[in-house]
């Protein structure tokens, strides 16, 4: 009993000691925390160090509370409002963002011999921005409130809502093996009609639960009701056969308009710094890097990585002139919901282990290069349109 205890516990103190350190020098040269967990996993994996098994139950467990804590928060950070008012470029910006890198990922993986519902699973997991990330990258560089860090946050949950609806749509297809585009198509519709109720709903019926909560006067009433609420949303999605990170992004997304929303955000922030780590570092362990010495494998990945950072680039063009290349850098980064992709590829038998790897070096790589880019750019693009 003593021995089981203490290896749980050396495990969860080293990978969130070693996530947090990772993200206190991350941070310190512009990058995000999640990159210090994916490589954090990939030395503890069975790939180098083997001291980590992604497999491992407990890590599975603590996994997959993180990935509805993310999506959960996900849903809370969403700000209509700020989509709403740069409505029209943000939605031309994300419908290129999104058809640009599936359609020639989906096209360049067919052609090399992946079946359609791969090759598209593929281009899809290419199409999410980091709503995180950007956010984080636009409020350091004090652009958050103009209409270009409007266009790219309302771009990239646009982006997200999409990614998330053909995540819904590929989860199907795990039940109706061989790829049925009807499955598909009426599961992604269903996952639509499911964020859509929770908006209508949360807008009318959220205040008022809450409302009865906060006038319960117990300590940590108010986290334990929202992730309790979380958690059921998810448990009714999967009920429904959808993805538990649709019923969690509902959640967030209902909850965005209660009172004490900025107070559940903070909260959940900490749920957030305590379970997500756990799910970067079992995606970082599943990551052979070997794989890459295939001469076949990188040449895919750098076509790939182009067909990525490009298809983003050229989303800026649904952006007003002067500011389309800052748009279009700031669409770069991918980040949570493409980890979710490429994790739910794998584990679920749709991708092959080369095909991962891939796709998570892309991730890490967009990931890193966009704030390098982006600053400068950014900045330079408000200089330009205040002279």
């Amino acid at each position: 009993m003593e021995t089981g205890f203490t290896e749980i516990a050396l495990k969860v103190i080293v990978i969130l000691g070693s996530a947090k350190l990772l993200a206190v020098l991350l941070e310190r040269i512009g990058q995000s925390p999640v990159v210090g967990e994916l490589l954090l996993g990939m030395i503890l994996g069975p790939y180098l160090v083997g001291w980590v098994d992604p497999k491992d139950p407990l890590l599975a467990s603590l996994a997959e509370i993180g990935i509805i804590v993310l999506a959960f928060y996900l849903g809370l950070i969403a700000d209509f409002d700020r989509l709403w008012q740069a409505r029209r470029p943000a939605i031309r910006v994300a419908i290129l963002g999104m058809f640009l890198p599936l359609a020639l990922a989906a096209l360049y993986a067919h052609l090399i011999g992946l079946s359609w519902g791969a090759a598209l699973f593929l281009g899809a997991a290419l199409t999410a921005t980091s709503l995180v990330k950007s956010g984080h990258l636009l409020w350091e560089t004090q652009i958050l409130h103009t209409i270009t860090g409007s266009i790219i946050l309302g771009a990239a949950l646009l982006d997200d809502l999409i990614a998330l609806w053909m995540l819904a749509g590929f989860h199907a297809w795990l039940t109706a093996r061989p790829f049925a585009w009807t499955e598909f198509i009426l599961e992604g519709l269903l996952s639509l009609i499911v964020l859509g109720l929770s908006l209508a709903v949360g807008v009318r019926w959220a205040p008022r639960l809450f409302g009865i909560i906060e006038h319960l006067e117990t300590r940590g009433m108010l986290i334990v009701a929202s992730l309790v609420f979380c958690l059921s949303l998810a448990t009714l999605a999967e009920s429904l056969g959808l993805a538990v990170v649709v019923g969690a992004f509902a959640a967030g997304l209902m909850l965005e308009y209660v009172s004490q929303e900025r107070q559940i955000t903070r909260q959940v922030e900490t749920l957030v710094d305590l379970f997500v780590p756990f799910y970067f570092v079992k995606a970082g362990a599943l990551l052979d890097l070997t794989v890459l010495g295939q001469v076949s494998v990188l040449g895919h990945m750098m076509i790939l990585l182009g067909i990525a950072i490009g298809g983003k680039l050229l989303s800026g063009l649904g952006a007003q002139r002067g500011n389309r290349l800052a748009v279009g850098v700031g669409m770069m980064p991918r980040g949570e919901v493409g980890l979710i992709f490429a994790l739910f590829g794998l584990v679920n038998g749709i991708l092959a282990q080369e095909w991962y790897t891939i796709l998570v070096v892309i991730v890490l790589l967009t990931t890193i290069a966009a704030p390098i880019i982006l600053r400068p750019l950014l900045q330079r693009s408000v200089s330009v349109g205040a002279g």
